[in-house]
């Protein structure tokens, strides 16, 4: 049978080994938040390009006819 103080270095140990596997954690959902932000602005220039040539072809159409 486990004495206290073998009971309570394991508990340390745990909570210690959760501690870290937190960290890491919230390091990936960071690394993975400035990835989504990247691909955002991305998604947002080649809509913007897409909208701006657009309308510059409407605008040209326009004064071709």
């Amino acid at each position: 049978m486990a004495t206290e103080p073998d009971l309570r270095r394991e508990i340390a140990d745990e909570r210690r080994e959760l501690t870290n596997a937190v960290d890491s954690l919230k390091e990936e959902v960071g690394k993975t938040t400035e990835r989504a932000k990247h691909v955002g602005a991305a998604v947002g220039a080649v809509a913007g390009a897409a909208l701006a040539l657009r309308t510059a072809l409407r605008i040209r159409r326009h004064f071709r006819d």
